[in-house]
């Protein structure tokens, strides 16, 4: 049976800049190409999921505009439970804009927009679904992510919140989480420390508990897998070798897959094998939503990996 979920967060559109290499202060450069994609950490992770076979809902704030517009259109296009997405007269979608690098590196500066105005006011209703899950992510106000964590401790589901972008979040006041997921520069700003390896993760993780008391701490490290620390587990998960094209997404792809396996397995390590088996591919492709792997896919990529 698939995994039940819901996705509180985030939905932009991306802006992908694509050039050799970002410019020097005062500097002009050529760029290459550009073009549209759709994104918001919280609108990847649950097209990440929903490919994948989970059925997920989404509670969201878009603008009445070309944008939004355009945005609802893809999610359509997804199969998803939009019933919770609001379109906002007057307010400007949110959107990403993405410096990508020809190596491969990206520059991101996110503009809220929209997802600033996802307020608690029909969280019951979305609840009321009875999902399996809810994914979270700081692209929307603290009281919406805190009000989501209550409902959802009080249905006893499983809870992770994607910790970015990066910034100093009040974790105390989000205790109860099953899984807090940042990535290293996220894991340096709640914490003071840039995981690198076994000791630097081992350090941050228990800082991380110590500050949410949540169940699992997942950081992702990029090419260097996953580092996964809760119930005696304290262990770096291996990534695969590929060649990135665009990194944009891949840490939501893998935060959405890493929800369904742990809902669908309970064994939060098997997640994250397959996890970062996801993140790896969605590194394969230009754009955000446009990377995000069919289960098929990912079966694939694991089968010749």
């Amino acid at each position: 049976m698939a995994a039940k979920m819901l996705m509180v967060g985030s939905v932009m559109i991306d802006l992908i800049l694509q050039m050799e290499r970002v410019p020097e202060p005062s500097e002009s450069v050529l760029g290459t190409s550009y073009k549209n994609a759709g994104g918001g950490k919280g609108s990847n992770s649950a097209v990440a999921a929903s490919r994948l076979g989970a059925d997920v809902a989404m509670y969201c704030t878009l603008g009445k505009d070309a944008n939004g517009q355009a945005l609802m259109k893809m999610l359509q296009a997804e199969g998803m439970d939009l019933e919770q997405v609001k379109m906002v007269e007057g307010l400007n979608t949110g959107m990403a804009v993405i410096q990508l690098e020809a190596n491969g590196v990206n520059r991101i500066v996110i503009f809220k927009g929209a997802n600033d105005n996802t307020a608690a006011d029909d969280l019951k209703a979305a609840f009321a679904k009875q999902p399996q899950a809810v994914m979270m992510q700081l692209e929307i106000p603290f009281e919406t992510n805190k009000q989501a964590l209550t409902l959802a401790k009080e249905q006893g589901i499983v809870t992770c919140l994607d910790a970015g972008p990066a910034q100093d979040y009040p974790l105390e006041e989000m205790t109860g989480l099953t899984i807090l997921s940042p990535n290293e520069t996220e894991t340096k700003a709640l914490t003071g420390i840039l995981p690198g390896d076994d000791a630097s993760c081992l350090k941050a993780s228990q800082k991380l508990v110590e500050r949410s008391g949540c169940q699992y701490v997942v950081i992702k490290m990029g090419d260097k897998g996953s580092y996964v620390y809760g119930d005696g587990i304290a262990e770096l998960i291996p990534s695969y070798t590929i060649d990135c094209v665009d990194p944009t997404a891949a840490g939501d792809a893998f935060t959405g897959a890493l929800v369904k396996t742990y809902v669908e397995t309970g064994d939060i390590k098997q997640a994250a094998v397959y996890a970062n088996a996801v993140g790896a591919l969605a590194c394969t492709t230009l754009g955000a939503q446009p990377s995000l792997p069919t289960a098929q896919a990912v079966a694939d990529f694991i089968a010749n990996h």
